[in-house]
Parts: C-alpha cells; sequence; structure tokens
C-alpha cells in the first residue's frame, strides 16, 4: 500500500454517512469499474471489474495509489480535474465520455458518473465513480430510457469499418436526426458524430497495440479511404500520430 495505514481506510469508511453506498454491490458488476477516493486522490475502495479491467493489479496493490500511480499521466489529469470539480462544486457529474485503459493495452470510451461523498457532518470526505462501456453487451439490464440508445451505440460499434452516415443511424434506429442528437446528448453528453469518432478512435488504439497491421491498414479497416485523414483525426483525438502512440505505448 501507498504510504496508508488500515487505520487510514478504516477512519474513511467510518467517516461516511450511512445508506450511500454498498460496497459489496458491486463487486457482482461484471465489466463495470467502482472506485472510492478521499478528498487526497487515494483510492480507499477497487472493484474486482476496476482490478480486471483497467489497472491489472490486486486490490492490496491499488488502495492508497493515485491516478498518477496507476493510469497514463494525460488520462490521470484528466480523472483528477473531474474529481476537483465534483468536491469543490459538491455536484455530481453524470455520464461523463472519458477514456480509460484496457487490460490489453488499449484505451477505450466509457460513460463514467462521479459523486461527492459525504461525511457525518455532511462535509465532502471524497468521490465515488462508476464506469461502464457504452455499446457493449455486458449482460447487464440497462434503464428503459436507455434500450433504444443501447441498440443504436451497439449497432455503430459493429459497423465501425464502414463510413457511418448519421441519417442512416436515425433511420435504422426509426428516429429523427434531431431525436437522435438529442437521446446522444442527454444520455451520453456528446453528439453521435462525436461518439462514432471516439469509437472509431478507440477501435484504432487497440488495432494499433494489440495487432500487428499497419498504420495503413488500420485505417483501412476503420473506413478510411485516404491514410492522410486518418492520422489528422487521430492525432487531433489522441494528441499523437499513429505511429508515435504505437511506438508509445508497446515501450511503456
Amino acid at each position: 500500500m501507498k504510504d496508508i495505514q488500515s487505520a487510514d481506510i478504516e477512519g474513511f469508511m467510518s467517516s461516511l454517512l450511512p445508506g450511500q453506498i454498498a460496497t459489496a454491490l458491486f463487486q457482482a458488476l461484471p465489466g463495470v469499474i467502482f472506485w472510492m477516493k478521499d478528498l487526497h486522490g487515494r483510492f480507499m475502495f477497487v472493484n474486482n471489474a476496476f482490478c480486471y479491467e483497467v489497472a491489472m493489479r490486486d486490490a492490496a496493490d491499488l488502495i492508497g495509489c493515485k491516478d498518477e500511480d496507476v493510469f497514463p499521466h494525460e488520462l490521470a489529469v484528466k480523472y483528477q480535474a473531474d474529481d476537483e470539480r465534483v468536491i469543490v462544486s459538491g455536484q455530481a457529474l453524470w455520464s461523463a465520455s472519458e477514456l480509460t485503459p484496457t487490460r490489453l493495452g488499449g484505451v477505450e470510451w466509457r460513460s463514467t458518473s462521479k459523486i461527492p461523498l459525504l461525511g457525518k457532518g455532511e462535509q465532502c470526505v471524497g468521490t465515488a465513480g462508476i464506469s461502464r462501456r457504452m455499446g457493449h453487451d455486458e449482460g447487464l439490464p440497462l434503464p428503459t430510457r436507455h434500450h433504444k440508445l443501447a441498440v443504436i451505440v451497439a449497432n455503430i460499434y459493429e459497423r465501425l469499418e464502414e463510413g457511418i452516415d448519421i441519417s442512416e443511424v436515425a433511420n435504422r434506429a426509426a428516429v429523427s436526426i434531431s431525436t437522435l442528437e438529442r437521446l446522444f446528448r442527454k444520455h451520453m453528453n456528446t453528439t453521435p458524430r462525436r461518439f462514432i469518432m471516439q469509437a472509431k478512435m478507440s477501435a484504432a488504439c487497440d488495432r494499433l497495440i494489440n495487432t500487428g497491421m499497419q498504420v495503413s491498414e488500420v485505417a483501412a479497416s476503420l473506413g478510411y479511404g485516404e491514410l492522410a485523414n486518418f492520422s489528422r483525426a487521430f492525432s487531433k483525438e489522441m494528441g499523437m500520430s499513429p505511429s508515435s502512440y504505437r511506438r508509445y505505448y508497446k515501450k511503456g
């Protein structure tokens, strides 16, 4: 554990307002990651999915760590900024799209929500978060209001190798383009076009790290007719070229 004593953990847990969270429940959600942090950003609890899906380390090794001890720098900075926003505002962050590492060495886009944790004196003592993949069948029921969106997103993932047109996505879902836009903004805090781009780049990251495909082959496999267009889109999204990304994470 990173400079933390069992008494610190016990003190943190006992400081929580009763009835907020039943941590045992979050061990039973496959593919859904859950964590709690104190005000210093130290992990106080992580579920099994967090250990397996994103960290590839035992819980005992993660307790007391901060984001920068677990994740790449550029991702850790984003996570910490969101935590600070929740702590300072006292307001929850709902369904934010963010990049998360995968056990395969790439990254994927997840829908993440965070809440402030209140102590017995009603003061903020930390944060808790939950994150799940969008558009993947995890064997979990979705709230009724998300059923249509889940089908739409799953269809997008199934067709990443094509040039996906927004009007066609709307037609397949039997909704208007304006309704499609509204569904994505309300439940995912993004637009359909932005989500498609994120999904394609997530798939590109995985193929760059975990296959022997040439960059041009990765581009073609995701519906890009021109390598330059793919490289430009990838660099804009990831902050580095496809080749640089492959070298950086292969080395890491």
